[in-house]
């Protein structure tokens, strides 16, 4: 797997010895200990309500950015970027972060979200093939290859977008990462694939469900699913990047 290069760049200071042993006190001064003082219920509430409004606003990014379908890619790429920097209180300005990280990466992006396309149009083209004549041994055999084909899509699109938002590399670099870090991290990969398809699967299953909360995708709820994302996501990536830089 290529290694990933980490965009947010941050200086790291060293240390010496004589840093090390400079008295940080006087010898008559004690040192004081700053105590997080406990949020009230007041402040907790109006941090919640703050965090929904950020949300309501990055959804609507997001939505308005995705209405032309083939910039998706790169509205999800900033989608996860902002909302990983949401977990670590690192966001700033919503419209400036988002459509920053939309700009930065939408070459890369579109071309990823563009090979999907062509991937699943690839795919449909098959299956329409297959359900012409299903009774031929070669209807058989491109059976069992679409479910190939399914199956290595479903592990490597979960995290295509998620990476780029993380790391600099090559858009054929980035999507095989993506495979490889879905097969050798099932728990995240599986996390991400079932927040995201479970809604699909419910509509399926009702779909005059979807008449009563499709509103609700366009006010908030693609933001809510990316951040519930990001919870594990960042936690993923601070561990994989503590691996790196341990060898």
């Amino acid at each position: 797997m290529g290694k990933n290069t980490k965009k947010p760049k941050q200086e790291n200071k060293t240390i010496n010895d004589k840093e090390l042993s400079k008295p940080t006190v006087e010898p008559n001064e004690k040192k004081e200990e700053e105590v997080e003082e406990p949020k009230t219920i007041t402040q907790k509430f109006v941090s919640k309500f703050d965090r929904f409004g950020d949300l309501f606003f990055l959804n609507i990014f997001f939505f308005v950015t995705s209405i032309p379908v083939i910039t998706l890619g790169a509205s999800l790429t900033a989608l996860y970027t902002v909302t990983n920097k949401m977990i670590k209180n690192e966001e700033g300005p919503i419209k400036n972060t988002y459509m920053k990280a939309f700009k930065e990466n939408f070459k890369q992006a579109t071309a990823i979200w563009i090979f999907d396309l062509l991937c699943i149009a690839f795919v449909a083209g098959q299956y329409v093939l297959y359900l012409s004549n299903t009774e031929t041994m070669f209807s058989k055999v491109l059976f069992i290859f679409m479910g190939f084909e399914f199956i290595v899509m479903a592990f490597a699109m979960p995290l295509q977008f998620p990476l780029l938002a993380r790391y600099d590399n090559t858009t054929s670099r980035t999507i095989l990462n993506s495979l490889i870090l879905a097969l050798t991290n099932l728990g995240v990969w599986f996390r991400i694939f079932f927040i995201w398809m479970f809604p699909i699967a419910l509509y399926s299953v009702k779909p005059n469900l979807f008449f009563y909360s499709w509103f609700l995708w366009a006010m908030i709820l693609y933001a809510v699913l990316a951040y519930a994302c990001s919870m594990f996501l960042v936690k993923f990536y601070e561990k994989m990047e503590s691996a790196e830089a341990s060898k």
